[in-house]
């Protein structure tokens, strides 16, 4: 995974980036995933309660 980008980022103080820009995104689409599963749960415990509380 870019072992050049990353000896060239650690020579060069961070002067080129450490992750490539495929590399960016796919960590941010698994921090969203991450966080849309989260929110999903919630919003089912939300709704569970409601339900319990309503009915």
């Amino acid at each position: 995974m870019g072992i050049t980008r990353k000896l060239m980022s650690v020579s060069t103080l961070g002067a080129v980036d450490f992750r490539s820009d495929k590399e960016r995104t796919a960590a941010y689409t698994k921090a969203t995933k991450k966080q849309a599963k989260k929110q999903t749960k919630l919003l089912k415990q939300q709704a569970k309660l409601q339900k319990k509380l309503g009915g």
